[in-house]
């Protein structure tokens, strides 16, 4: 597996809806050095794309609530959604009593389809939503 490199992830960072500013560790110069050379990163370096090719072969279909498929245009916390249903799964009523108070439940998903493409687990994130709306109903 290769790891994304400093400039990669600055820029993934700052491509998430509602960041401003990354502001990148580094326990010596060398790592300092690799945060600057972001300023002068060419698009190609900075491309994070790769990551859709990072996903582990255990991971693939199956969603690890990290809300890359945000923003819902809905106004939907799919990651949460998807937490709560599979910690009722496998029993936890306090998942369930949780996901009841969510403003915005799988029930209310409109079926943009606006997370299944953003999704680099590759999960069908708006056909679980019809699942999840069934299970919790």
């Amino acid at each position: 597996m290769r790891a994304l490199t400093p400039a990669q992830c600055i820029q993934y960072a700052l491509d998430k809806p509602g960041v401003l500013t990354v502001l990148p560790g580094a326990a010596n110069v060398e790592e300092l050095k690799w945060n600057l050379a972001y300023l002068d990163a060419s698009d190609e370096e900075r491309d994070y794309s790769i990551i859709a090719s990072l996903t582990p072969e255990e991971s693939r279909g199956r969603c690890v609530y990290c809300n890359h498929c945000a923003p819902c245009p809905a106004g939907l916390n799919v990651g949460l959604i998807n937490k709560y249903y599979d910690l009722a799964k496998v029993g936890d009523p306090l998942a369930v009593k949780h996901y009841h108070t969510l403003a915005k439940t799988a029930a209310d998903c409109v079926g943009y389809g606006h997370c299944d493409g953003r999704c680099p687990f590759h999960v069908e994130q708006s056909a679980q939503r019809k699942e999840i709306a069934a299970y919790f109903k």
